[in-house]
């Protein structure tokens, strides 16, 4: 695979709103890696007939959550070197495209200037003059909610952790991915946890556009949230 940067798509329940051409406009230094998580409609025939040249498909035999999925695409990445001789960023972003592709240039840029400072960089919908960050106000106000619990549960200082838009120095990967984590869905602050806040920097987009069609239902599921965290907590946190 001729490409210096590989992308992660976790896919569940994907083939009705996944834009296969957007993904084939991608910059042409980036590959993908669509994992489907054990979906139940015909995402994966969708994905493979419609993917980029060149592209992996990885299917799971259940359903296991994004979590996992992203972690078993890591995983494939690592314990394949050969296959993936000359990559040197490994990131995950979210099947919708919420993030544009073109994104993935800035990411590049921070994590190439960074020296041996950092080995991640998290992307973070800031809203600011010269940005388009379009989100409704009941995800921002949930979004907020979020961050400001996680952070006095885990002492963190992430503005946004969950945006479906990261990127890794390969090197990183292992520490980032070996082991199974807690939570099928607040994965994002293990691996912050596990590279360490010092390690980890976040990046503005300049674009992000809400779309419709998440599978996290989050008033739902926010009860299970608050456990994982809690057990995130005693597990990082000792």
């Amino acid at each position: 695979m001729h490409k210096n940067v590989i992308l992660i798509v976790p896919c569940f329940n994907e083939a009705k709103r996944i834009d296969l051409a957007a993904f084939g406009k991608a910059p042409s230094n980036v590959g993908f890696i669509f994992v489907d998580d054990g979906s139940k409609d015909n995402t994966a025939a969708v994905v493979k007939a419609g993917m980029p040249a060149g592209s992996i498909f990885l299917g799971l035999a259940r359903n296991s959550g994004k979590a996992e999925a992203v972690r078993q695409g890591m995983l494939h990445v690592l314990s394949n070197p050969t296959a993936f001789e000359g990559v040197a960023w490994v990131g995950f972003w979210d099947a919708d495209l919420a993030t544009p592709l073109d994104e993935i240039l800035g990411l590049v840029e921070v994590l190439a200037k960074s020296g041996d400072e950092l080995e991640a960089v998290f992307a973070s919908r800031i809203k600011r003059l010269g940005a388009r960050i379009e989100r409704s106000l009941k995800r921002h106000l949930l979004g907020r909610f979020f961050t400001t619990v996680s952070d006095f549960l885990l002492n963190l200082s992430a503005y946004d952790t969950q945006c479906g838009a990261k990127l890794f120095k390969r090197a990183a990967l292992a520490k980032a991915f070996s082991e199974p984590f807690v939570s099928r869905w607040v994965f994002d602050l293990e691996i912050l946890l596990r590279l360490g806040c010092d390690r980890v920097v976040e990046h503005p987009l300049s674009v992000w556009c809400d779309v419709r069609g998440s599978k996290l239902n989050i008033p739902a599921a926010s009860l299970r949230i608050l456990k994982d965290l809690w057990v995130i907590r005693r597990r990082y946190r000792k």
